[in-house]
Formats: C-alpha cells, structure tokens, sequence
C-alpha cells in the first residue's frame, strides 16, 4: 500500500523540481534599454515638443503629431539636435 501511494507522489515530485530548476536557474535574457525621450525639432531651434520618442531602432522615426516633421535628441554637448529618434 505504502509503495502505491509513495510512487506516484515521487514521479510527481521529480516532475514538479525539474520544470522549477529550468526556470529558476536559466539566464534571463537582456532587453535593449528602451529610454524615454522628447523629441526635439530642428527647424524651431531644437525646441523641445510634447511627443514621446526612443533611442531604440527598429521602429518608423518619430515625427512631431502637429505637422509631421521628424525629431530628433540632443546631441552631449547640447549644442545641436542630430541623433534620430524613434517611434515610441
């Protein structure tokens, strides 16, 4: 009676530990760092709008809602807005 009840509950047992350690001991896999940006338009100054854009590629460039141009970031020395931008 013991090795009927006993044998079930350590196949199920072995089962159950072996599908928790694929997932708890496998690498998580590395995403792009997707950054949150306003996009800035060339043709004002590089005045900052009110649309979202990102720095990941892979996506149509971002374009201001209102007319339509594509933005652009900043660039490190905060001198010009010439890295294209993303849609969100």
């Amino acid at each position: 009676m013991k090795k009927t009840i006993l044998k079930p509950v350590l196949s199920f047992s072995a089962v159950a530990f072996s599908v928790f350690a694929a997932f708890a001991f496998s690498p998580t896999p590395q995403r792009a760092t997707l950054v949150d940006v306003w996009g800035s338009d060339p043709s004002n100054n590089c005045e900052t709008t009110t649309t979202k854009c990102t720095t990941v590629s892979g996506t149509p460039v971002c374009t201001n809602l209102i007319d339509g141009k594509q933005l652009f970031d900043m660039n490190a020395n905060q001198t010009d807005c010439n890295i294209e931008l993303y849609r969100k």
